[in-house]
């Protein structure tokens, strides 16, 4: 036994003498031209390698790449500090690759859409090359890494068409079993399967920031579930769930969110220089779509969305003080004030190219209005949007919505915003119709006017003869002022 130990230490001696000599003696550097061009070949693009190489054996044999670019089209498509790939040694007798490590360090991703609609990563479609005679090549086996990780990383997204830019810093991912189909017949969306987590410091775009972004991400048979999905956006903290189904013709996404406690005032901020609304707000969109473009997607909108707030203060007009004089009620656009408060989760659709909540301010005197409760629930089926319960509540009055906003030909279809009585009735309303974009309001109804008394002469008689005094407008969630 003795024996056999004292051989096993000089063999285990040998090898670890004839690593290092590999490492000190062989010259990696010499293969650069050889790992760009196999590289180069494998992904149609053009890769180089700007430091040096080198080899590690322990704990796993492993070769470091520094300074690495990737260019494809004429633009820098990525580069990384650092490129470490592990591989084991055994399956390569097998002609396996089957690889241990992936690792990019402080990786810069440029991702561009060209104003003709295409991505600066698309390669032309390369034949598949198979002898004559033959039915093709055979299915190659999957290409399989055990720990892949991404540290300290930046993507840049930019659309040249639009103009817009999405920067994601601080990007971290770590992934595990990550296995990718190989092969001219591939569909690498469907064939990729991991589990993983992802962390992200900051999504910056124009107009907000979305910060502390984590997530575990799941994969396989074309089904990627993000959950948890957790966020900070307009102070506010969210927290939610995203799965994508690419297995089918048309994908199909659904999403279910919750962001609690965000400021109104850093959300409007986002769309409109101007301070209009302040205050803590609740949003929880669960939606589904599905399709490959816009257009498609609006079309297949399903789900329901929630906006609710509390303790808000709209600036710019006093409602109640409006409200309580005839005079100025006839003239205030009260749909404009409803369809600015009242859309709430869908109003970034439905005040594209129109300035809602301004009219009203040229024709009255200014002020701010304390709003103590804010409810706007929608239904959502085939991007037609309809209030479900939609109302505000200031300390003296009640406005509701009713009506439908068609998000795909983006137009109001009767919608109708009005001031309610202490039992629900429309005391005032005006109704809006027409596109997005360029609305149009019929003017102020009321049931009062200078013959008030001759129809608060009809009313009594109603109530006499004991039929309903009013149809409600509004039976909802939202109380009248105590």
């Amino acid at each position: 036994m003795k024996k056999l130990l004292v051989i096993l230490g000089v063999l285990l001696g040998i090898v670890l003498l004839a690593g290092i000599a590999i490492v000190l003696l062989v010259n990696v550097n010499a293969y650069k031209p050889r790992i760009e061009t196999a590289v180069s070949d494998a992904l149609g693009m053009e890769f180089r390698i700007r430091g040096n190489a080198s080899l590690r054996l322990l704990p796993s044999p492993a070769i470091a790449l520094a300074d690495v670019r990737l260019t494809n089209r004429g633009t820098d498509l990525a580069d990384a500090g650092t490129l470490r790939i592990g591989i084991r040694l055994l399956p390569l007798l097998h002609r396996r690759i089957e690889i241990t490590e992936f690792t990019l360090d402080k990786p810069v991703l440029r991702i561009e859409k060209g104003a003709d609609g295409k991505f600066n990563f698309e390669t032309p479609p390369r034949p598949a090359k198979s002898p004559a005679g033959e039915e093709g090549p055979s299915p190659a086996a999957p290409l399989v890494v055990a720990d892949s990780s991404l540290e300290n990383g930046r993507i840049l997204y930019v659309d040249r068409k639009s103009g817009k830019e999405t920067l994601l810093d601080g990007v971290n991912l770590s992934v595990r079993n990550l296995s990718v189909p190989t092969g001219s017949k591939a569909e690498p969306s469907r064939g990729i399967s991991f589990t993983g987590k992802l962390m992200i410091g900051e999504v910056k775009t124009k107009g907000f920031t979305v910060s502390d972004v984590r997530a575990s991400v799941t994969a396989g048979n074309g089904v990627y579930e993000i959950r948890p999905f957790t966020m900070r956006l307009f102070g506010g903290k969210g927290e939610g769930e995203i799965r994508a189904d690419l297995s089918k013709r048309a994908p199909t996404v659904s999403v279910k969110y919750k962001l609690a406690d965000f400021r109104a005032e850093d959300a409007v901020a986002a769309f409109t220089r101007k301070k209009t609304l302040s205050g803590p707000m609740t949003l929880s969109p669960d939606l589904s779509f599905r399709g490959k473009e816009a257009g498609e997607m609006t079309r297949t909108l399903d789900g329901g969305l929630s906006l609710r707030g509390e303790g808000l203060t709209l600036y710019g007009m006093d409602i109640d003080e409006v409200l309580s004089k005839m005079k100025e009620a006839r003239s205030m656009n009260l749909a404009d004030v409803g369809a600015f408060l009242l859309t709430g989760p869908l109003g970034p659709a439905a005040i594209q190219g129109y300035r809602f909540g301004g009219v009203y301010e040229s024709a009255v005197g200014g002020g701010e209005t304390r709003i103590t409760r804010l409810v706007s629930d929608w239904t959502v089926k085939n991007g037609i949007a309809e209030a479900k319960d939609v109302a505000f509540a200031t300390r003296k009055n009640r406005i509701a919505l009713k009506g439908k906003l068609d998000l795909v030909d983006e137009r109001f279809v009767d919608v109708t915003v009005a001031a309610l009585d202490e039992k629900g009735c429309a005391k005032v309303r005006q109704r809006i119709s027409g596109p997005f974009r360029d609305p149009r309001f019929d003017k102020v109804s009321t049931l009062q006017s200078v013959a008030g008394s001759i129809l608060s002469l009809f009313e009594k008689a109603k109530k006499f003869m004991g039929r309903p005094e009013c149809e409600p407008f509004y039976t909802g969630s939202v109380p009248a002022p105590g």
